[in-house]
This record gives C-alpha cells, structure tokens and sequence, in this order.
C-alpha cells in the first residue's frame, strides 16, 4: 500500500519521533502531496453511522455558537459520513437536511428530507415539509396541480399527509372561486384529519362568504380550539356574534380576548377594542358597562371622539345629562379647532368625522354639508362620507339629491336606509317608506339605528321584526369546551411530560441517552407550532454535582415535532445522547470518579432576556438524577481494559479505546494527584497507540477521537507512526486531520491548505477547509 498525504505528513512531522524540536515559530513544511485514489467503499455499519451523528451533534453544540462556519463545515462532513457508512441512519438525514438547510443548499437539503422521509414516514411533519419544498420547485400552477394529484396516488399515505394534499387542492380551488370542488377537497382534508387547522382556516373563509352563521360560527370555534392564545380569532367571533345580535355572548369573546391580549404582555389594551365592547354593551342595553368601557378607550386615547360620543349616550341613558352634554361639547370644541388643519392637509377621513358629527350628533347644516362635500371629493369617498353627505343634503333642504346620495348604501346601513324612510314619508311615499325601514330592521336587530328604526315603524302602525333566537348556534357556542383557555394557565393538567434515562445504570464512556416524551392527557387536541398552542421544544439544563462542579444551562434543545396536533391519548417519544458539547468534556474530566448527573427540562420555554425561560404555558418536567460510575483505575481496572484492548470482537477494543482515552483525559485534568496519580499512564498510552494502528477502522476511528480528548503525546505520535498508521479510509483520514488540526494548530496549517485542495476524498477536504478562514 503506498503511503497517503496524511502518512507522509505525520512522517515528516516526527522527525526523528520528537515533534517538541520543531521550530516553534515557524509552520511546517508541507511534503509534496500526490492526490490518491478513491478509496473502495466500505461495508455498511449502523453502530458506526449513529457514532458518527453523536459526534456531529457534540462538535455543534461545542463550536456552533462561536465560530459558526467552521461548525458547520465539519458536522456537515460528519454526517456525510455517517450516511456513507450507515445509509438507513435516519438521524444522518435528518440532520444533514437541518444542516444543508441552514447553509442555503437547497437541492441537498431536498435530497436529505426525501431520504428522512424514507426511512421515517411516520414523521408527518417531515413528509409535509418535503411536499411543500417539492411544490415550490414547481413553476406554474398546472405543474403544481399535476405534482399534487400525482402524489394522491402514491402507495401508504398517512392520514395527516394526504389531508394536507387535500387541503392544498382545495385552497387552488378556492383561489379560483371554484368553491364547489374546493368544498369537496376541504371534506376530503377533514375526514382524513379533523384537526387540520391549515383546511380550517380555508373552510373559515369559504363559510365567511357562503354558509349560513352556524357554519362559521362552529369553523370559527373550530381554530379558536387549535390556536386558543390567538386573540384576533376570539375578537372575531366576537365581531361576528355582535353583528347577529347576540351581544351577551359576544362580550364573553370580546372580553376573553382582552384577558388574554393583557396575558401576553402585548402593551395596553388597544382603544378600539375597548370601543368596540362598548358598543356591544349599549346595543345589549347595558348603558353602565358601556361607560365603564368607554372611560377604558378614553383612558388609552383621548381623542377617540367616537368613544367619548358614545360615553355621552350612555350618560344620557343613565340620566346624566349634563355629563352627556359636556362630552358633547367636549368634542364640539376639538372638532372646531381642527377644521382649518384638516382642509389645508386634505384629511378626508377627518372631514367625515367632522361631517357626520355636525349632522348626527350636533346638527348643523352648513358646517355638515361643508366638510362633507370636502369629504366627497376623495377619489373613492368612504361611507361614512357618502353618509354624512347625504345627511347634509337633507339637512339644506335638497332632499332628491339626498335620497341619490343614500340609495348606495341603503342595503348595507340602518342609518342611510331610516333618512331615505324619513325623505319618503315626507314626500307621501308612506308604502315605499315602511317597505324601507323594514328591509332595513332586518340588517340589525339591536343598536341605535335599530331603535330609531323600531320607533317610526311603531309610529305608523306597524310592529318591528322580531330578531332571530339563533339557537342552534348557542347550542355550539355551548358545547365549546372552554378548557382550552386554561392550557396557558395550567399545561400541567393536559400534557404529562416526562425524561427517563434509557439506560441503567449509565455508561461510563459512552452516550449518555434521555427519552423525552409528552403525551395529551386532556380533552381536547394539542396544536403545536409558533402561533398555536405549544412550541414542541424541550430545553435541557445539566448539572454534575459535586464541589466546584460546573452545570450547563439550557445547553441542549429537544424537538418533539414529528406530530403537528397530539389528539388526546397520544404521545410522541424521543431518545437522544444528551452528553455532548461542554457537557461531555466536563464528564470526560471527571471519569476517573463517580458523576452524580441532574437533568432538569422545560416545554415550550418563551425567550425572556434573551434566554430560554418557563413562561405562560411552560410545564417544568420533573427532575431525574442519574450516577455515571467512575472508569476502574485500580490496578485490576487497567489489566482489563488492557485485555479488552487486544479482545478479538470489535466492540470490546472500541470501548477499550473510548476508556483508555477517557481516563488519560481526567488524569491531565487532576494534574496527576489524587486518586489517579499512581496509574500507569505510559501504560494506557501504549494501549491506545496499538489501537490507533488498529485492524478494524471502526477501533482506529474511536481511538483517533479518544486521543483528542487529552494532549497528545509524544509517545502516542511516534508509536502510531512506527506502527504505520492505516488511515487509508476516508472516515478515519478525516478524524485525523481534525486531530492533528486541533493539537497543532498553526504547525499543521501548511497541510491543512493542501488537504483542502488536493485531498480525494470530500470529507477530509471539508474538515481541512474548516480550519482555513475563507480567503486564506
């Protein structure tokens, strides 16, 4: 076999078997590198292929934060190879898409998701992901519709997958005004997965514009159950309860979302919701909740006239009427020393407040007709302006014109269609008149205008409609199970989530495995996802107990995503190494001794102050505790490991090899007192230089990781290269770059510069190149 790059450097390096005589100012000189063959591929090792990921995770959460670029560069190459050597590792793909992703390369990140979502098809979220990629490369909405029906008929779809291609046709259809299919697709989606909030929404807005009030209303309860924090779907049912007249219920809703918009810490309460109540309140007959919310809007904007009018019919309502009188005047006076600003600044909107004031609330017919004519000459006048002329109009007397001015609106607003009723009596049209006001009953059953409305049909003999009851939408709202609301409040009572140890007892060297799992024991489906009702993340918090033992917080994030809802009774689980990063090397120091571990955990932790803390709807898992026993470094202890050294099975030399390198770690951390002063260290260094130079490359693999976990030696050095080091493999070429790299820093840079450029192999040009800055 001829020598590669790799050998002939660590020849050149040792010199004689002593690196310490090297020039310590200088870098070394390269030797001439002659590109080598491909290597032959190797057989198929799963064992290897999760090590591998471990590895990758542990060098991110190590380096990642601190210098990203090289992070990536060498988790990338990591899981490379892991896929290489373990191609059905689905952990391989899963993080090489998250990897790929964050770098911007988007066909390998596609790639990586296709191959996840092979080998985990039951990770719904990962397959929708890999739909929606898969449609954006689609360039034309017929390709897009193609590629979706195509995937309809694929072999072994999940419910939740082939909802979501359902609810994506039906969204096409919709787009298109096409509502008869888009409704059959939207029944499609929610028979395949009732909890598909993505149909919901579209089922919402198709109900909006074609179903009667029942249907949106139980769609609207439908997304208020999957997304109860969200305080503009609970404003909206609200909105739509008020416009049917059932104002005792919409106040439930309304003052629901105020609760939770406080919660949120979102800032005061906006004025406009506090008005909005407040007219919800008077059209309930409530005239002293609608000041106490009047005086709530007032409090955050003073000058939102249309509050402090409405406080003044609340006041006169409840026999105050030098108080209504003075909010009158109150905004008399504002509107007055603003009229010259909002003609010269072409305010239309203000001009048709002003307008309507003067023709509603404070009759006068010049200044009325003025502004609304000002008012009217936007390009697209509002209604209000239109309104407020038409008013003026009738107010100087010109009453056809008048009537032309209102006859848009009539259908749409009680107040236009009640002075077209007045107008029409005037002009002895009394059966076109009541025609009028009762269409105009009908818009409305409640409020002002109604009342105003009610009135004048009362005056000529007729009987105002009676409103609707709406009982089967009570019904709904009824059957609602407000529990939903208390999720924020108290997580505890519907998610049960829990972290076992997976092994016991704990490993001395080796991955450390939690398995975090979070099941719905509530009543109702749990949504996960930013705006719903749970991020499904898990952040870990670690501590070695013992004096002067450090404790690593929030060092490790856990998602639990594979599910977009958990439907009571269900759980998701996920077993992971959480020994990796600072953790890791501060339990290498202490493998010579005992490790008590605590883990504790919060779900859905918020960012307050820039970190992970528990927060509304955060659930503190219980605490576990766990000891990692000590590494035998009893003279008995090193006979083993050095039998396990020269075992015939392969697992026992790698553990032999992780052991050995563990211990040399926490003997340089003790500076060679206490309990481990008296092993033999010569003879570990020993072992593990044969096990550098190992038959099988899974052991010279582990061995080249395990010497980095302590100064290299020069024993160590000389003996793996006597031995001729078989670093022939990529896998283990690169892991000794990385090495070498990091224990000779700026003395291997020479190499590292030829490695990236000329090395056969991608993995060891990757790990190189992730020791150059750019540019270099």
């Amino acid at each position: 076999m001829r020598p590669t790059p790799f050998l002939l450097f660590v020849a050149l390096v040792l010199f004689q078997s002593n690196l310490a005589q090297a020039d310590e100012a200088g870098q070394l000189t390269p030797p001439q590198i002659k590109a080598a063959d491909p290597e032959t591929p190797i057989e198929t090792d799963p064992q290897a292929g999760a090590w591998l990921v471990e590895l990758a995770r542990h060098q991110g959460h190590l380096i990642g934060r601190t210098d990203p670029r090289s992070a990536s560069l060498q988790v990338l190459a990591l899981l490379k190879a892991a896929a290489q050597v373990a191609p059905e590792c689905a952990d391989a793909q899963y993080w090489l898409f998250d990897v790929e992703s964050r770098l911007g390369r988007v066909d390998n990140a596609r790639r990586a998701l296709k191959e996840y979502v092979r080998l985990s098809p039951q990770d719904d979220a990962a397959r929708i992901r890999l739909f929606q990629i898969e449609l954006a490369e689609r360039q034309t909405a017929e390709a897009r519709v193609a590629f979706v029906e195509s995937e309809l008929t694929q072999p072994v779809l999940s419910r939740a997958y082939e909802s979501e291609l359902h609810r994506w046709l039906a969204r096409y259809y919709f787009e298109r005004r096409e509502n008869g299919s888009a409704a059959r697709q939207i029944e499609q989606a929610l028979r395949l997965n009732p909890t598909n909030i993505n149909a919901r929404q579209i089922a919402f807005e198709m109900f909006a514009e074609t179903e009667p009030s029942l249907q949106r209303v139980e769609m609207a309860l439908q997304l208020i159950s999957a997304n109860p924090s969200q305080t503009n779907l609970i404003w909206d049912l609200g909105e739509s309860l008020d416009r049917l007249g059932m104002h005792d219920r919409a106040q439930e809703w309304y003052n629901r979302a105020i609760q939770l918009h406080r919660q949120s810490n979102a800032g005061p309460v906006p004025a406009d919701y506090w008005h909005k109540l407040a007219v919800s309140y008077l059209n309930g007959g409530d005239a002293q909740r609608c000041l106490n919310a009047a005086d709530a809007a007032l409090k955050v904007d003073p000058n939102l006239h249309i509050a402090r009018l409405l406080r003044s019919t609340a006041k006169s309502r409840l026999g105050d009427e030098a108080g209504a009188a003075a909010d009158v005047e109150f905004v008399t006076r504002a509107y007055e020393a603003r009229m010259q600003t909002v003609l010269e600044q072409k305010d239309y909107a203000a001009a048709a407040e002003i307008a309507w004031f003067f023709a509603f609330h404070k009759p006068d017919a010049a200044r009325a007709l003025k502004f609304a004519e000002f008012a009217m000459k936007e390009p697209e006048p509002s209604s209000l302006a239109r309104l407020s002329y038409g008013y003026a109009l009738k107010m100087s007397g010109r009453k056809d014109e008048a009537m032309a001015a209102l006859k848009a609106l009539v259908s749409i607003d009680q107040l236009a269609a009640l002075e077209i009723a007045r107008i029409q009596f005037e002009q002895d049209k009394k059966g076109a008149a009541i025609t009028t006001l009762h269409k105009a009953a009908t818009l409305q059953y409640d409020g002002i205008a109604f009342d105003m409305i009610a009135d004048l049909l009362r005056k000529h003999g007729e009987t105002p409609p009676i409103p609707p009851k709406y009982q089967r939408i009570a019904d709904a709202l009824d059957r609602f199970n407000r529990d939903v609301f208390d999720y924020l409040r108290r997580p505890q009572d519907f998610i049960d989530a829990s972290m076992t140890f997976a092994d016991d007892p704990l490993p001395a060297v080796g991955p450390i495995r939690v398995t975090f799992r979070i099941e719905n024991v509530g009543p109702f489906p749990i949504t996960f996802g930013e705006g719903y009702m749970a991020r499904p993340l898990i952040a870990l918090t670690a501590k070695i107990n013992g004096q002067g033992r450090p404790s690593f917080e929030n060092y490790l994030q856990v998602m639990l995503n594979s599910r977009p809802t958990l439907l009571p009774g269900d759980a998701i689980e996920k077993t992971i190494a959480i020994n990796v990063g600072p953790l890791q090397q501060a339990l290498l120091q202490y493998s010579g001794s005992p490790a008590q571990l605590r883990l504790l955990a919060v779900f859905d932790p918020i960012i307050l102050d820039g970190r992970l803390s528990a927060g509304p709807g955060s659930l503190e898992l219980a605490e576990i505790n766990a000891t990692r026993p000590a590494i035998d470094a009893s003279a008995e202890g090193i006979s083993t490991l050095t039998t396990m050294a020269a075992s015939a099975q392969i697992e026992d030399r790698i553990k032999a090899a992780d052991r050995i390198g563990a211990l040399l770690s926490a003997i340089e951390a003790s500076e060679g007192s206490g309990p481990l002063a008296k092993v033999p260290v010569n003879t570990l260094r020993s072992e593990l230089a044969k096990l550098l130079n190992d038959e099988a490359w899974q052991v010279r693999a582990h061995a080249l990781v395990a010497a980095g976990w302590s100064t290299l030696e020069q024993r160590i050095i000389a003996v793996a290269a006597s031995l001729r080091l078989r670093n022939e493999m990529p896998i283990v070429r690169m892991l000794a770059v990385k090495l070498f790299a990091e224990q000779h820093g700026e003395k291997f840079r020479a190499v590292l510069d030829q490695l990236a450029e000329n090395d056969p192999s991608e993995l060891v040009r990757m790990v190189a190149a992730s020791y150059l800055r750019p540019g270099e």
